[in-house]
């Protein structure tokens, strides 16, 4: 029998092959808030050119929804029972990096292509926005928004205003005090029509996504504080409001899936006792929801319906 005359080197072959199929699990990146595009802050996948969304209005009691609710069941009643003929319209417009360019809403069904709603957004070249301007049913000018920044490009603040026969009125004025990397710390608003100011607070944990949010009235006492709680993927699953006194007063769950999808959603008002169930199915190949059935107390009020056009598809 010959010798192995390299020993320590098959040795070695072997290891690498061996530890060559046991890869790591890539690592997890959490996009921090400030870095997000439009799409990555709702949640949506894919180059996305247009999204198109339907909303139906109905009131069902067919089928019984609550947190147990049969998905199957849910299914054969959108697949049955839903009538998208007569049902509010929206169409949305993404740059190819991910950026709200346009939202339109159109009219019903007696009229589908009638705008009655138009807003535009404006970007400068590093993707920070500039403004914005609402356009109503006769393409006329009726309400902008200005972006300020500093010489760092961090924004310092935001002016509303009304605009009507040509005349155009400041209405509200956003102030904003950042971080060492921009993130919003601080917000003053002020209102033309009030001397009262409001500060509301941004609290950020360690990945960068806001964790918590503080509201106060004009005498600088706190109105409400909102805390929000994220997955391992940096993905929100809790959020909830509480009143001064740690009041519990709004609380929201997101379910999602192994991939990521959204699954469902639960928002429960308690001060006023409504509790409302979010689900979703029909995900596309980009994992995007194509199908929302939305029930309040039991009963079935709406059904959404989303199609996705992409970039280069």
């Amino acid at each position: 029998m010959p010798k192995i005359r390299y020993p320590f080197l098959v040795f070695a072959v072997l290891l690498t092959t061996i530890l060559g199929g046991c890869r790591k699990p890539a690592p997890i990146v959490i996009t921090p808030d400030i870095q997000k595009n439009h799409l990555q802050r709702n949640h949506i996948y894919g180059d996305v050119k247009y999204l198109e969304t339907k909303t139906c209005r109905i009131w069902a009691d067919s089928v019984s929804v609550d947190d147990t609710a049969d998905l199957a069941s849910l299914k054969r009643y959108y697949d049955n029972d839903v009538d998208f003929s007569n049902s509010a319209r929206y169409l949305q417009r993404y740059s190819s990096d991910g950026y709200l360019l346009e939202f339109v809403k159109f009219g019903w069904a007696n009229d589908p292509n009638d705008t009655v709603f138009l807003k535009k957004y404006t970007y400068a070249d590093d993707a920070k926005i500039e403004r914005w301007d609402n356009y109503g049913k006769h393409g006329r000018l009726n309400q902008y928004c200005l972006y300020q920044y500093d010489r760092n490009r961090f924004p310092t603040g935001e002016k509303y205003y009304a605009s009507q026969d040509g005349q155009d009125t400041l209405e509200m004025t956003l102030t904003h005090t950042t971080d060492g990397i921009g993130n919003i710390i601080r917000t003053v608003t002020t209102y033309s029509a009030i001397p009262d100011k409001f500060l509301t607070e941004n609290h950020y944990n360690d990945q960068g996504l806001v964790h918590e949010i503080i509201e106060h009235e004009p005498n600088g006492k706190v109105f409400k504080t909102v805390k929000l709680e994220y997955d391992n993927y940096g993905d929100e699953v809790n959020r909830c409001v509480y009143k001064a006194g740690n009041q519990m007063i709004e609380y929201t769950y997101t379910q999602y899936g192994q991939d990521g999808r959204v699954k469902k959603i639960i928002y429960e008002d308690k001060l006023h006792h409504v509790k409302e169930f979010h689900y979703f199915f029909d995900y596309d190949a980009h994992k995007n929801w194509q199908t929302e059935i939305c029930a309040v107390d039991g009963q079935i009020v709406y059904v959404k319906q989303r199609k996705f056009e992409y970039y280069n598809e």
